[in-house]
């Protein structure tokens, strides 16, 4: 088994580190940095994810992902590097934020690592065996999600009745919220089981599903750009365009009149 390197571990509060600040900097990850937070903050934002913060929900950031935080925000956490082998894939299969009842197992586990962390020496063996046991924690608290991409007919089944009801209501309130509430899910969750199932996020399944019905329309009505806008859910006719343009790399006139230009005889 390829163990990890532990790079840091330690208490985060921004009430000390990062005063007179609401937000921190974007940055880019180098590791795996994991974190329990130990009260109800602001915003953790991961990549095209975002949650609130409260003591009952995992952080675990991946190596190249994108992330700041709308402070307050105060945690254990700790930061180790890992490039491959078991322990690499469960943490890369992970889902980024994660709810758990299971608090205060990770709290024991933190406050242990931060202990032994801090007093010298360095107690090599105790640190990784809690890093292990923390990474066996979360993979016994996230069996149930799949790997994005993969699916599981578990999570596939859980948010069925929010894939129907996106197809059939483009035009609606399609928020985390609301289609969390549709299928008697908690925001997080339903995050996590449609990020399992689907393989990508709820706002990139929304747009599209937008954009599939806007070029059928495109296609097959003689709709004006605004008239399809809305039918699609968008506020406005720039708005979509701006979305058409950046998902499909063409105006929506420039995409119908280059798939029109292939079938001239």
């Amino acid at each position: 088994m390829i163990l990890p390197e532990i790079v840091a571990v330690g208490i985060y509060n921004s009430s000390f580190a990062a005063k007179n600040t609401s937000v921190s900097k974007n940055r880019k990850t180098s590791m795996f940095e994991i974190e329990l937070p130990m009260e109800n903050g602001g915003i953790s934002f991961i990549n095209d994810s975002s949650m609130p913060i409260t003591p009952n929900r995992i952080i675990c950031a991946k190596p190249g992902q994108v992330r700041h935080t709308k402070f307050p925000f105060k945690c254990y956490f700790v930061h180790m590097i890992l490039h491959s082998g078991t322990l690499y894939d469960t943490l890369m299969q992970t889902p980024d934020i994660f709810e758990t009842d299971r608090t205060e197992d990770y709290k024991r586990i933190f406050t242990r690592l931060v202990k032994y962390y801090n007093s010298p020496p360095n107690n090599e063996i105790i640190l990784q065996s809690l890093v292990l046991e923390l990474i066996d924690t979360i993979r016994r608290d996230t069996s149930g999600f799949a790997n994005p991409g993969q699916g599981s007919t578990a999570s596939i089944l859980r948010i069925e009745p929010a894939l129907k009801y996106i197809k059939e209501n483009l035009t609606e309130d399609l928020s985390l919220g609301r289609l969390a509430e549709h299928v008697s899910l908690s925001p997080i969750h339903f995050h996590n089981c449609f990020k399992a199932a689907v393989g990508m996020t709820l706002r990139e399944y929304v747009e599209e599903q937008r954009i599939k019905k806007a070029i059928h329309l495109l296609m097959s009505t003689e709709y004006s750009l605004t008239q399809i806008a809305f039918a699609c859910g968008y506020s406005s006719q720039s708005y979509f365009s701006y979305v058409f343009k950046r998902r499909m790399k063409k105006t929506p006139r420039e995409y119908i009149r280059e798939l029109y230009n292939q079938y001239e005889l």
